[in-house]
């Protein structure tokens, strides 16, 4: 990407550092370690509230925080499940001949929290796979998975003493318009691998291909399919964006040509920032590419504020589509 097509850089901040996430999620595990290792400091509940108890809350994690103070990962749910999204559940789930679930990647997955969102509440039950480069932060996405410590792996029906009833409600909402019950998703897959120093996705033409040697291989990738159908970035850009990097070509221009080869043709790239407007988003991911390149397909809407005689919003998310 030419330097003069491309927004002004962020300053650097620790939040681009990887030791302050190996650091951060690390505390995160310790936290969770001591809780479960004192089960008689629990308050006397039922299993939901005690599991409850050990949560890891995304107000804290700044990764997220600033994120869930504006309700982005609801607002990206609805965005991604809404009938006019081509990939969301109600137009997938139909059991047509020859239908298959959407794939999705996380980017800088963090504790997955966004992918447990959308297995539980959204309903995607295709391939789902968060990579962060942070091996801190995989253990710990795999262990709020294993132990239902974070709130989205729940139902909002794990409270009500009539469980019987609530399975039958569960039963209920997984079933199609032909009545048939959806199959139970495979869980989700959390791998740790560093988008930026990985050469598993390169070629001279710049296609996405399946690596000559299988050291370079990822297991988890659709090469198959040509790439992700629907892949997330929640604060990733964000931070590499913020990284200290010197060389004359920062990390932050090398992401969105890496990011756009994760999407299968005619998929999606969602991208939320807080640091970034939705107008030098589409320089950094629209800008200066030709031929096979993303295209704004559409965006999710936050309430604006003016100051200064200046309008804008706390955070954006767009998305973007891979096209010829």
């Amino acid at each position: 990407m030419a330097e003069d097509t491309h927004p002004a850089y962020l300053s650097p901040s620790e939040l681009g550092t990887k030791d302050y996430w190996e650091t951060y999620y690390a505390r995160t595990l310790a936290h969770i370690s001591h809780a479960d290792a004192a089960p008689d400091s629990k308050p006397e509940s039922s299993d939901a509230d005690s599991d409850a108890s050990s949560d890891v809350n995304d107000e804290d994690d700044p990764g997220t925080s600033w994120f869930s103070e504006h309700n982005a990962p609801e607002k990206v749910l609805r965005f991604l499940t809404r009938r006019s999204f081509p990939l969301a559940p109600r137009n997938t789930n139909t059991h047509a001949e020859g239908q298959t679930q959407p794939s999705i990647l996380d980017l800088g997955t963090g504790n997955g929290s966004m992918l447990a969102l959308l297995r539980k509440k959204g309903r995607f039950a295709g391939k789902m796979v968060g990579v962060d480069y942070s091996a801190r932060s995989v253990e710990l996405a795999r262990e709020l998975q294993r132990a239902r410590g974070h709130s989205a792996y729940r139902t909002d029906d794990e409270d009500e003493e009539d469980e019987e009833d609530d399975e039958d409600e569960v039963e209920e909402e997984n079933r199609t318009d032909t009545g048939e019950e959806s199959p139970e998703p495979a869980p989700i897959q959390f791998e740790e691998w560093d988008i930026l120093g990985s050469k598993a996705l390169l070629s001279e033409s710049g296609v996405t291909v399946t690596p000559a040697s299988s050291d370079e291989t990822l297991p988890w990738f659709p090469y198959d399919a040509g790439g992700f159908d629907i892949v997330l970035d929640k604060g990733t850009f964000d931070a590499i964006s913020l990284a200290d990097d010197a060389k004359a070509t920062r990390v932050c221009e090398r992401y969105p040509d890496i990011a756009r080869r994760l999407v299968r043709k005619g998929g999606f790239l969602i991208v939320t920032s807080c640091n970034w407007t939705e107008e030098e988003l589409m320089k950094w991911f629209v800008g200066g590419m030709e031929g096979d390149r993303l295209v704004l397909w559409g965006r999710v809407e936050y309430p604006r504020f003016r100051f200064g005689g200046q309008e804008g919003q706390g955070v954006c998310t767009v998305c973007f589509q891979r096209v010829e």
